[in-house]
């Protein structure tokens, strides 16, 4: 008997049925997968999207699917990143108190709250920030150099707010979901002393449109 599906790895199963249904989107999950048998990718990049137990070599193919959706996305300027040094790599999950003590070193642009008790919550803590941070976000834009063609960045002044924080393992789906859903998350990988900050530009922008309530 198969075990149940979390909302976050059915909506990576409907994405694969998506892709499968375009040839061009199937090839370039092909080229993916083989990529990461080939170990031919940026790990830490990568583990920013998501981590699981298991190699990315060996993730199913819907995992796969999520962790292309999350990345075109980044290319095609839908999601902006900026990496957030905390100097320090996160322990074992339940070691919650080390981890909370190592996040004290992240960025003083940066308050990062751990949820001590977790309890199936859905993600681990929150990361704030109370002025504009500066991202980068793709322009989709090719630049012709040397080496090929490359994706130009552009810089994306982000308002003060927050977003979920992933602490170690965490599915590319979890990812996508936390993005369309809280707007972004932060995700601190094993073995990086980095946090990967991702936002959904467009969820931001319209939250930036809304107008302010007024005081009762």
């Amino acid at each position: 008997m198969s075990s149940a599906r979390t909302m976050h790895e059915e909506i990576a199963e409907s994405m694969l049925d998506e892709i499968l249904t375009h040839p061009g989107a199937a090839a370039v999950l092909a080229d993916w997968r083989n990529r990461f048998k080939a170990r031919d990718f940026d790990e830490q990049y990568v583990a920013q999207i998501g981590q699981t137990q298991h190699d990315p070599a060996y993730w199913p193919l819907e995992q796969v699917a999520a962790f292309l959706k999350v990345h075109t996305g980044l290319m095609a300027g839908l999601y902006a990143r900026v990496e957030i040094s905390v100097n320090a790599m996160p322990g074992p999950d339940a070691d919650r108190v080390g981890n909370a003590a190592k996040l004290r070193g992240t960025h003083p642009l940066f308050c990062p709250e751990l949820d001590m008790e977790q309890n199936g919550a859905d993600c681990d803590g929150w990361l704030s920030w109370k002025t504009d941070i500066s991202m980068n976000r793709s322009s989709s834009l090719g630049l012709i150099t040397d080496c090929g063609t490359s994706p130009v960045n552009m810089g994306l002044l982000v308002e003060p707010g927050g977003v979920p924080l992933e602490v170690g393992t965490s599915k590319p789906s979890r990812t996508y979901m936390h993005l369309h859903m809280e707007g972004g998350v932060a995700r601190w990988p094993y073995h990086s002393d980095r946090i990967g900050l991702l936002i959904n530009v467009e969820h931001m922008q319209a939250r930036a449109r809304r107008p302010a309530r007024k005081a009762a």
